[in-house]
This record gives structure tokens, sequence and C-alpha cells, in this order.
């Protein structure tokens, strides 16, 4: 699960957002990692088991957080009274 203080994070800093795999791990599997840039000192922001057989396997999981992050902040904007809508103001129209 990811909270909507990470998707709101991971969606207002597109430019500073890294999709890593890191393994493999001793029984060969991936993990997958979403997290800021140098700006931020690499700050982790979801992260997920080993248990993808490729690292590309592993990045594209993230993407699809990713993706459901923007489609949770979308939804969160088309409410009429969002308090959402003075961050994400250019997005929104």
């Amino acid at each position: 699960m990811v909270s909507l203080l990470t998707c709101l994070e991971i969606v207002g800093n597109p430019e500073d957002i890294i999709v890593e795999s890191c393994g493999p791990d001793e029984n060969g599997k991936y993990l997958g990692i979403i997290s800021r840039g140098p700006d931020h000192n690499y700050k982790p922001l979801v992260s997920t088991e080993p248990f993808f057989g490729t690292p590309e396997e592993a990045k594209t999981y993230m993407q699809e957080i990713i993706d459901l992050a923007k489609q949770q902040v979308e939804k969160r904007l088309k409410e009429p009274n969002s308090p959402l809508k003075q961050y994400f103001a250019s997005q929104n129209q």
C-alpha cells in the first residue's frame, strides 16, 4: 500500500523520481525501488521484497505504482473542494 502523502510526493516531483532495481539476492530475485533523486539523498519512497525474475520486471512494476499514484492524485483533484487543487493547479486545468 502507498500512502496519499507518498503519492503526492511522487506526482509532485516527476523530474526527481528514480526507479531502480537491486539484486539478484541469494535466490536470484530482484527488488524494485522508487526514490527521490540526489538532491534528496535518494530518499526511498516505495520498495518491494525481492521477488522479480529480472531487473526489468522490477522496474516495470515500480512504474505501474507511479501510474497508480498519478491516478490517485487525479481522482482527488476531481473532488469539488479538494485542498490539493492549490498545489496542483497547473495539472488540474
